[in-house]
């Protein structure tokens, strides 16, 4: 379903684009797919393939999916929850064996990075009770 929505998205710009022209061959074209990348959502890792756009007017025109973003690893909702879970109160030591069932191998790096930037946030918004 997700590379039928990239497919949409790659046709939508064709479009858009039809009329330049480059030595009288169409100026905006398909160029292949970039390299395979894995999503984590909530529920299972999904395996995506962005199409490619090549411009041979020179103009510069590129293809930026609005549903898989350059660097999206990780969907929004994985997110939330390592932030929700250090919110409630759990160490960073206590969530780790929470999230191995969730995010596998990878958790402990996530769960750091996620801490700090939960910690940074959350520190700024406390204020000293007087």
């Amino acid at each position: 379903m997700l590379a039928q929505a990239i497919e949409v998205e790659v046709q939508s710009l064709l479009d858009n684009f039809t009329s330049l022209q480059a030595n009288s061959k169409q100026g905006v074209v398909r160029n292949g797919h970039l390299p395979e990348r894995h999503l984590q959502t909530g529920f299972v890792d999904v395996t995506v393939k962005v199409l490619k756009v090549r411009d041979r007017t020179g103009s510069e025109i590129k293809f930026n999916s609005i549903l898989v973003s350059a660097y999206l690893k990780r969907t929004k909702n994985i997110e939330e929850l390592i932030h929700w879970l250090y919110l409630r109160g759990i160490s960073t030591g206590d969530m780790q064996p929470a999230l191995r069932s969730l995010l596998g191998k990878q958790a402990k790096g996530v769960v750091s990075k996620q801490c700090f930037s939960t910690q940074a946030a959350v520190g700024s918004k406390i204020r000293p009770v007087v």
